[in-house]
């Protein structure tokens, strides 16, 4: 009779390390609360990033959605497990679908593509 109840136990610790495996290093609570919410572009087209507290973000390049995760560290922010469709939209400029780095600033995101280049800035919502 035994047996039982170390199998629920074992049962119920792999459950929460497999649970725990699935967090995010979303990085300091300070500098995830400064990052979690909306960041926006004035470009006509609108293109913004909304991240998360439980480390997943979503967006829009002004045409295409963009979705996945992030890790943060420091004031840098690396998207991971990007996902995003793929319309082809005259006259956009979806320079935000390359993004593949963000660093935090006071007011602004500073946003960076594969080769480590700027390619645009997101001002934060209110």
């Amino acid at each position: 009779m035994r047996k039982g109840p170390i199998t629920a136990g074992t049962a119920l610790l792999f459950a929460g390390l497999a649970l725990a495996g699935c967090a995010t290093s979303a990085g300091s609570s300070a500098t995830s609360s400064a990052l979690v919410g909306t960041w926006q572009s004035s470009e006509q087209a609108k293109p913004y990033l909304t991240f998360e507290e439980d480390g997943s973000f979503r967006g829009n390049d002004g045409c295409n959605g963009l979705s996945g995760t992030y890790d943060i560290e420091g004031d840098t922010v690396t998207l991971t497990a990007v996902a995003s469709t793929l319309k082809g939209c005259i006259g956009v400029d979806t320079w935000l679908s390359k993004a593949v780095t963000v660093k935090i600033g006071t007011a602004s995101l500073e946003v960076f593509d594969r080769s480590g280049d700027a390619i645009g800035s997101l001002a934060k919502d209110a």
